[in-house]
């Protein structure tokens, strides 16, 4: 399958992938909530949040993985390939037990009285806490072998264990109305359950069926030439990644702390299930792409490279804005029909964390383009330390009497004013010429941005029915769709999706 093909197709079924989740956990979380109650749903939200505030690691280090994997297979390097995978496996089962000794070491800090949870729900929390960490672990030692499938490209296996644990979570919810037992402790072992499935499906299958994972020859080859190549350039994007898990993360405990209310815990876990429900939809775009860019830099061709990052930054952006803009002049009744009683807050949250999201993916092409070329430790400093910073001008402003609108607001403007700094610095770092990049992604969007801006505008005005969203949404994301054939891709990009549609269809 030639590389244009294998991307497109590879697209569409990442696109399948996130739409199903999407849909599976917006149905999902109304269960759930409804389940749990709106204070245990807020105090699962701020248990399992503080573990993974260091779940940015297991990203990172995939990151880190499928780089050196895919810059390899661009050299068609397939030793290079099977040496870093096992210096990668290892050093992800050290750095889990290091996780596990600090994660259980902070338990009694945090249920000794630092979290705001009602004391009758304590040791079910800390029991809750300790399932984490065994999900945080699964999901750590189980990202190389996630690393590997995305950089040989095997997006069906990935698509396929995706929407098998969106089922199996969506199972979970219709369950948890039936048990009669203690319903948060049950949500955690299931949930614990789930993530064991997966880590069976992702490392059982990669030692059968891939050449490159061989756990006879882990110890083999480990070097320590290949191991600090891994723990250097991991650092640095763990940093990055954990700048924003503490961001993100820590402004749910800010918010606990300084409002005193689980409530509000539940409104911004509303806003981050959001978050993370459509964020699938990127993972279809970046997750075929993102292979190509290393293997692209492994080969030499920088030219390509930037050119699949803009592409990639185009095509992201698009399919969000189509989504997004529409959503969030309907989310108060999006929200009203989702869930049965939407807690205080929770349209702000969601507002907020979708524009971060849109603001954050205008240029995140050139993020992959970084890592490929490898000069991560001044990127991160530069792009990751603002994002961090937010939790202290939060605290002032909250300090200060600020409401959750203002704070959220210097949220996303931090967001955007690191996206566009990215293109300064890839300009000096890597060659890339802004201009080129702005006529590519940032001049064809405009039009897309400002077309559905307007239509989502005026449709919100033509009735006041809190059914109206059936009607504006569909309206809207089918403009964005004819504006983004017409305007947004290049005569070339519609001209090979067109062929690849006419074959498949013979």
């Amino acid at each position: 399958m030639n590389p244009s093909k294998r991307i497109f197709v590879n697209t569409i079924l990442q696109y399948a992938r996130s739409i199903i989740n999407t849909l599976l956990s917006l149905y999902t979380v109304p269960i759930v909530l409804n389940a749990l109650g709106e204070d245990d749903y807020g105090v699962y939200t701020l248990v399992a949040g503080v573990v993974a505030m260091l779940g940015f690691v297991t990203n990172a280090m995939v990151i880190t993985t499928q780089r050196h994997l895919s810059f390899y297979y661009g050299k068609k390097d397939v030793q290079k390939v099977r040496i870093y995978f096992s210096n990668s496996f290892l050093l992800h089962l050290c750095m889990a037990f290091f996780l596990v000794v600090v994660f259980v070491s902070l338990r009694g800090v945090l249920f000794s009285g630092y979290l705001e949870i009602a004391e009758e729900r304590r040791e079910i929390a800390s029991w809750v806490y300790m399932m984490a960490i065994a999900m945080l672990v699964l999901t750590f030692i189980s990202a190389p072998f996630k690393a590997l499938f995305i950089a040989k490209e095997n997006i069906w296996y990935i698509t396929a264990v995706d929407v098998f644990d969106g089922i199996l979570k969506f199972v979970l919810a219709i369950t948890l109305l039936q048990l009669n037992v203690d319903k948060l402790l049950m949500y955690g072992v299931m949930m614990l359950i789930i993530m064991l499935v997966q880590f069976l499906a992702y490392s059982v299958y990669s030692v059968i069926r891939f050449s490159e994972c061989q756990p006879t020859r882990i110890f083999k080859d480990v070097g320590k030439t290949y191991m600090l190549q891994l723990v250097n350039f991991a650092g640095w994007t763990t940093y990055g990644m954990g700048a924003v898990m503490v961001r993100t993360q820590g402004l749910s405990v800010l918010f606990n702390k300084m409002l005193c209310e689980t409530a509000v815990n539940a409104a911004y876990g509303i806003g981050l299930q959001l978050y993370s429900a459509v964020s699938f939809i990127s993972s279809s775009v970046q997750n075929a792409i993102n292979p190509r860019i290393m293997q692209s830099e492994g080969q030499g061709d920088r030219k390509r490279m930037f050119n699949l990052a803009a592409q990639e930054s185009k095509f992201v952006s698009c399919m969000m804005a189509i989504l997004f803009i529409p959503l969030c002049f309907e989310m108060d009744r999006v929200l009203d029909a989702w869930l049965q009683d939407v807690p205080s807050y929770a349209p702000v949250f969601c507002r907020c964390f979708l524009l971060t999201f849109l603001a954050d993916q205008l240029t995140y092409g050139l993020n992959a383009a970084n890592q490929a070329i490898g000069k991560i430790r001044c990127y991160t400093l530069m792009m990751y330390t603002p994002k961090l910073l937010v939790i202290p001008v939060a605290w002032y402003m909250l300090k200060q009497g600020s409401s959750v609108f203002e704070v959220m607001t210097v949220y996303v403007v931090v967001e955007l004013l690191v996206a566009i700094m990215r293109l300064p610095y890839m300009h000096y770092a890597g060659g890339l010429c802004v201009v080129d990049f702005c006529k590519k992604v940032f001049f064809r969007l405009l039009p897309l941005f400002i077309c559905l801006t307007a239509v989502s505008c005026a449709l919100s005005y033509t009735s006041s029915h809190w059914w109206r969203f059936f009607f504006t949404i569909p309206v809207s994301v089918l403009v964005g769709i004819v504006v983004a054939w017409k305007i947004v891709l290049s005569d070339s990009e519609r001209q090979k999706i067109t062929n690849i549609i006419k074959k498949k269809v013979k």
